[in-house]
């Protein structure tokens, strides 16, 4: 399937990795329409085209995702909950966003015939404690905790995207980002390492780091996760798979900090905090499936990822806009 061309509904079309995967289709020739109800997104962040619609929307209100689809071919669904702190402290509200949000999408794709359905999941591992995280870890999480009522939602609604692929005749792709970071990425949302260390880096306050910064992740630059969303959307061999999108590459905690501090020339301190519970300790994703089925390869080294967006975050913090 060609993207050029169709109508294409992105929900969280507004927020920092929706509006970049919007901002790829119009170069690739769709038509988009944004469902957003800009919780953290930004009317700043939808461009002014006439290729592109605005629908101020909420997933879990069944009515307005009916009008969001009105002949829609393929849907990214971007909306979601994405703290996993805030999903332990109010796990019911995680629930409805992530899970029951995602089943309105999917049955009223089915009933507005839909062609294609991508949805951002995300690292759904727990504490696996592997080199490589492959996507077959999925099936074992009865033997291991999968440490946050976020990640448990996102394995809910991960099901459903498979049952509608399987049995309701709706072709789904499942993508796990693992910690997507670049431009256009604030912290409202109260999470991100990369957001957060750059800001107390570039205001000279303190980086706090929680537990002694040894846990690790994997850090991959939004170009890289709006091209696996263009080739889950028009590759075949892509539908009811779920896939891994990342690096590979794993970096501690510490090792971010510090590097944002020498990106930044900052003189901030790096200090501890106490260890949260929903924090796992190693995160690398097995990219071997995302490579065979959309021959997916990340171009984006960290130090320069981050030094792209260090600079956009210095200029908009000269702005007063963050």
């Amino acid at each position: 399937m060609e993207v050029r061309g169709k109508f294409v509904l992105v929900t969280g079309g507004a927020g920092f990795i929706g509006s970049h995967i919007v901002d790829r289709l119009i170069r690739e020739g769709a038509r988009v329409r944004i469902l957003d109800n800009l919780s953290t997104g930004t009317r700043d962040n939808v461009p002014r085209s006439h290729d592109v619609e605005f629908q101020l929307g909420d997933i879990r209100k069944r009515s307005e995702v009916r009008t969001a689809l009105k002949d829609i071919d393929i849907v990214f669904h971007e909306a979601a909950q994405i703290n996993p702190a805030k999903a332990v402290q109010n796990p019911f509200f995680d629930f409805q966003v992530n899970s029951a949000g995602t089943l309105n999408i999917l049955l009223e794709s089915i009933n507005s015939g839909v062609k294609k359905f991508i949805m951002a999941s995300t690292n759904t591992y727990g504490d696996a404690n592997q080199e490589k995280m492959s996507e077959e870890f999925s099936t074992l999480f009865e033997r291991r905790s999968l440490l946050s009522p976020y990640a448990a939602a996102k394995v809910c609604a991960e099901a459903y995207l498979k049952v509608a692929n399987d049995e309701l005749g709706l072709p789904t792709v499942r993508l796990r980002y693992f910690n997507v970071y670049g431009p256009r990425q604030l912290t409202k949302s109260e999470s991100g390492a990369v957001a957060i260390f750059a800001r107390q880096a570039l205001m000279g306050k303190p980086i706090t780091i929680f537990g002694d910064g040894s846990h690790t992740r994997d850090f991959v630059f939004i170009s890289d996760v709006v091209e696996a969303n263009i080739l889950a959307a028009t590759k075949k061999q892509a539908e009811g798979e779920v896939l891994n999108v990342g690096t590979g590459k794993e970096t501690s905690i510490i090792d971010l900090a510090r590097l944002i501090v020498k990106l930044t020339g900052s003189t901030a301190p790096i200090v501890h905090s106490a260890a949260r519970a929903a924090d796992f300790q190693r995160a690398s994703a097995d990219l071997t499936r995302a490579e065979q089925i959309l021959g997916f390869s990340p171009k984006v080294k960290l130090e320069k990822g981050l030094t792209i967006y260090v600079e956009w975050l210095a200029k908009l913090m000269r702005k007063g806009k963050d």
